[in-house]
């Protein structure tokens, strides 16, 4: 009398034989794990007997069929990771004894029926990753045994019922890329043991709720990419379990609360991409489990906290795009764990910070556009997992570094618009995965040294507005991937190379205001992407044009 069928995590193919529904004494069928297709026989309907029915992570298809409804004593039904389509049975609503139902990551349409709230036992619900329409019906207040809830990644639409803040017992509530529309009810501010909320990706709309702060015990908090608008409450502070807070692309205004630097064990602040204003608090400096904080695109302003020196935890700070003026802390990279440090586009002022020089753990540097000031060859050491450094439109001054030269996985080098002097050093030559060189309005000079023509990767290269001399180097040929050349507003003179013209994939090329000479070589013209921009204008060109130029037009 055989009440176990244990066939799971195998590579088992082939359809589930019909002849299965004769076990009329089994009581936990599991082909889960395998290489199973075709439908779910309708004779499983007779296994009357039957508490679990485990055929997850196959490639079985088709509807779920109704007769699954009459197995009343199921406590386990997991049927997700498959590729079944059609609505959800009602008839399964009649298994009051379930208590795990999972139908995630199907093809499954049509609206979650409200009968689905008769399942009184029901714990885990998840219904993710479908194709579900339809709104949350209040029913599933009922289901007051719930523990998790997943709904994310369908396409439902209404508003949250009030009803789910009946929901006492539930710790996992995800209902993230949706289109759930309204305000947050303020009624899940009773769900206290709420673990883990998201609300991601939706058209919610309204403040957050006060009552949110109430989740004493609540570990990630993330409604981003929503409609939500007002402040941030002071009292989400109290929520000191707090790893995860995410608000970000909203309209959320007024100034951060203070309160927030009271999450000792926050690891995540995502704030970006909103309308706050005010000053970084000075509480912030608290944060010392923090990792990332991302708060780019908004509208704040005053200096940073010289506390941001303490966060020694600190791998991502985002802050581009706001108005945030006055010195960086000197010692923002303390911890030695700081990758990506981005704050361009403000109007931060004073000396690199001294400890970015020994910071070997940058990975993207975006300093641009401000006001930062220090000797180039002084400030900065040698990072060996840097792949962005971006400093450009600022005061810095000094020569480029030889250090650069040991950044081995540098794809994006901006010094552009300084006061940078000296020569192009030809150790740039090591920067193999170079992909952007902008050096533009410094005050270089000397010739271009020929060792940058072995960038293989190269597709961008700017050295405008110097004071470089010589002629462009005929090891220009190297460069197969140059997609935009401009060496405009220099001292260049003596011929243009004709091994320009092996550059095929040139999209843009200035050479303007410089001293060439001799006639403009007939290969340019033969330079089939050459679609953006040719500039040659103001130089000591003579002859004739070329016959090629006609083919541009």
């Amino acid at each position: 009398m055989l009440t176990d069928l244990l066939i799971h995590q195998n590579m088992v193919s082939g359809l589930i034989p019909k002849e299965i529904g004769r076990l009329v004494n089994l009581q936990n069928l599991q082909l889960s794990n395998s290489t199973l297709s075709g439908l779910i026989p309708k004779t499983l309907g007779n296994l009357s007997q039957l508490n679990a029915l485990c055929l997850f992570g196959n490639q079985l298809s088709g509807p779920i069929p109704q007769e699954l409804g009459r197995l009343v004593h199921m406590q386990i039904l997991e049927l997700n990771s498959n590729d079944f389509s059609g609505p959800i049975p009602i008839s399964i609503t009649n298994i009051t004894t379930m208590n795990t139902l999972y139908l995630f990551e199907n093809e499954i349409t049509g609206p979650i029926p409200p009968e689905l709230g008769n399942l009184a036992m029901l714990n885990q619900l998840g219904l993710y990753e479908n194709k579900i329409t339809g709104s949350i019906p209040p029913e599933l207040g009922n289901l007051t045994m719930l523990n998790e809830l997943f709904l994310y990644t369908n396409q439902i639409i209404g508003p949250i019922p009030l009803e789910l803040g009946i929901l006492l017992n539930l710790q996992y509530l995800d209902f993230g890329d949706n289109k759930i529309s309204g305000s947050i009810p303020d009624s899940l501010g009773n769900i206290t043991k709420l673990v883990v909320l998201h609300l991601y990706e939706n058209q919610i709309t309204g403040p957050i709720p006060l009552e949110l702060g109430l989740l004493l015990n609540l570990e990630d908090l993330t409604l981003a990419d929503n409609q939500i608008s007002g402040s941030i409450p002071s009292n989400l502070g109290n929520i000191t379990k707090l790893v995860q807070l995410s608000l970000f692309k909203n309209q959320i205004t007024g100034s951060i609360p203070q309160e927030i630097g009271n999450l000792m064990n926050l690891e995540i602040l995502d704030l970006y991409q909103n309308k706050i204003s005010g000053s970084i608090p000075k509480t912030f400096g608290k944060l010392q489990s923090i990792q990332r904080m991302q708060i780019y695109d908004n509208k704040l302003s005053g200096s940073l906290p010289r506390e941001f020196g303490d966060l020694i935890s600190l791998v991502e700070l985002a802050l581009s795009n706001n108005s945030l003026s006055g010195p960086l802390p000197a010692n923002i990279c303390l911890g030695g764990r700081l990758q990506y440090l981005q704050i361009s586009s403000n109007m931060f002022s004073g000396p690199i910070p001294r400890s970015l020089k020994t910071c070997t753990s940058l990975v993207r540097l975006r300093l641009e556009s401000n006001q930062l000031t220090g000797d180039l060859s002084q400030h900065f050491g040698v990072y060996p997992q840097l792949v962005q450094m971006r400093l450009a439109s600022n005061r810095l001054s000094g020569q480029i570094s030889q250090n650069l030269g040991a950044c081995n996985k540098l794809e994006v080098l901006h010094l552009a618009q300084n006061k940078i002097t000296g020569s192009i050093p030809p150790i740039l030559s090591k920067l193999s995965n170079l992909e952007e060189l902008t050096l533009d309005s410094n005050y270089l000079s000397g010739e271009i040294p020929p060792e940058i023509c072995t960038l293989a990767n190269l597709s961008s290269l700017n050295l405008s507005s110097n004071q470089l001399s010589g002629s462009i180097p005929t090891h220009i040929k190297k460069l197969h991937n140059l997609a935009y050349l401009d060496t405009s507003g220099n001292r260049l003179s003596g011929l243009i190379p004709e091994e320009l013209g092996t550059c095929m994939k040139l999209l843009s090329l200035k050479i303007n205001n410089n001293n060439f000479s001799g006639s403009l070589p007939g290969v340019i013209g033969n330079l089939a992407g050459l679609q953006i921009m040719l500039d040659v204008s103001n130089n000591n060109f003579t002859g004739v044009l070329p016959q090629q130029l006609g083919k541009r037009c």
